[in-house]
Parts: C-alpha cells; structure tokens; sequence
C-alpha cells in the first residue's frame, strides 16, 4: 500500500502511528523504520497506534502491530493501540491479541450494520455469477471494494461482510507473495452460499502449511491467512501442486435478521 501511515509526535515522549483506512499488504520495514527514527528524535516513551480510521486489517497489518509492541518493549516504552472498531477487535481476538494489546474482545453482533441495500427478490434461489478478475498487488483492493459492495445487496452485516473479505483477501495476498504475483478470482453465489474460487500459477502449498488448524501462537509473526479462512468459512477446500493453486472457500451467509 502507498502510505500505511501517518507518523506524529503528539506530545512530549508519544509518538502516535494513524495507520490509513486500508492495511493490506504493508511492507513492514519502511513503517518500522520511520517509527524507530520518530522514537529516537521524541525519546519516546510511549508507542500508540491508532486505528480510528482503519476499516480493514490483514494478516501483514497484525504482523505490524506486533513488530511495532516489539519495538516499544525493546526500547522500554509503553504500547498502546486505540481507535479499533468492533469489526477489528475480533479480528485481533480471533488472532489471540487482544489481551496482548490490552484490549477488550468485541463480540461477533457487535459490528455496525451500515445500511444494507434491500436483497433482490428470488437471488438467494439459483446460482449468481457475482465476478471472476484477474488480480495482482496492486488489483486487490478493488476486489475487495465489488465483493464488499455485493455482500451489501446480500443484506450482511458490516461485521459478516468484513470476515467475508478479509477470508477472500488472505487467500489472494498468499496468491501474490507465494504463487507467482498474481491470480484470478471466481465468485458465485449458491443458495445461502457465496463460493470463491481462488487460483495462482505458483509453486503449489508446502504440504506443512496445507491442513494447519491450530491457531498461530499469539504474537508469532507469519502468514496466518489459510487458519484465519478456515475460521470465517464453512469450507476451505484446497488443490495444489507444482503447477499452482486453487483454494475453494465456502461461505454460509448468515440468516438475516427479522
């Protein structure tokens, strides 16, 4: 992403990091270092990053936050993150954080329903063809924008269409740093299901990295984005080998509320 954050000095020893709307693939270095440099210049006392306008968060964002608390610790400072949404305190408790953090769990309904669009008569009855695109780096984020948009006019809550794009996000940015930079993605709607199909023309998925259903060690950086799918989606069905990748996600949309 172009400019993950924003980096202040707010008063005397905290130094404040706005992280931007959209955390998503950030580099974790350029951040680190101008947030190291700000510390230094402040003789910081106090790292506080501030989520007040993050609206989504993937598995290089966590890994941010937790690099960043490293760097506090290391220099004897206080660590704090402000400004998270529902939406992304539980993608931080799903992820084991929030105790880390100092944060409290939100729970799944806590999310804000931002006005959903009235369903279309008679589409939850035969299959939908929603999309199918080609992505790379820098394809990503409008994806996420016409998959956000069409879990809208499905009637999902603000939380339900987070976990819904942030499933498809982690299997498209593995996509890009492991199978070759970029893929295509195939989105249908089945019924009360959404089936994305996600496909790279990569190495293929170590085997030890294929059937991982224990959660991450808390505060261990590294992908989490297959354990983090298979917590949000019925099914994560997978296909791999030397000649590339396809991940099956099954989506069950939940009920809409009376």
């Amino acid at each position: 992403m172009d400019r993950p954050a924003q980096i202040d000095i707010v008063v005397d020893g905290t130094v404040r990091v706005a992280l931007a709307a959209t955390v998503v693939m950030v580099r974790h270095d350029e951040v680190l270092s101008q947030v190291e440099q700000a510390m230094k210049a402040a003789r910081g006392t106090r790292l506080q990053m501030d989520l007040t306008e993050v609206t989504a968060l993937d598995s290089s964002g966590v890994a941010l936050l937790v690099l960043a608390r490293r760097l506090a610790v290391r220099s004897g400072a206080e660590f704090q993150v402000r400004g998270a949404s529902p939406e992304i305190r539980q993608h931080l408790h799903m992820a084991g954080l929030t105790t880390l953090f100092g944060l409290p769990p939100a729970e799944a309904g806590d999310g804000p329903d931002t006005g959903a669009a009235e369903e279309v008569p008679g589409a939850a009855a035969s299959a939908v063809h929603v999309l199918d695109e080609p992505f790379d780096r820098q394809g990503i984020q409008a994806i996420r924008d016409r998959l956000w948009s069409y879990a809208t006019s499905c009637g999902l809550s603000g939380f339900d269409r987070y976990r819904l794009v942030l499933a498809a996000s982690e299997i498209m940015t593995n996509a890009v740093l492991h199978g070759g930079g970029r893929g295509t993605i195939d989105v249908e709607r089945q019924g009360e299901r959404l089936v994305l199909r996600i496909t790279d023309q990569g190495p293929g998925i170590p085997r030890q990295h294929r059937t991982g259903n224990l959660r991450p060690r808390p505060g261990r950086v590294r992908s989490a984005g297959l354990w983090l799918a298979r917590q949000i989606c019925e099914r994560v069905d997978i296909d791999t080998g030397p000649g590339g990748t396809t991940v099956l996600l099954t989506y069950a949309m939940p009920p809409r509320a009376e």
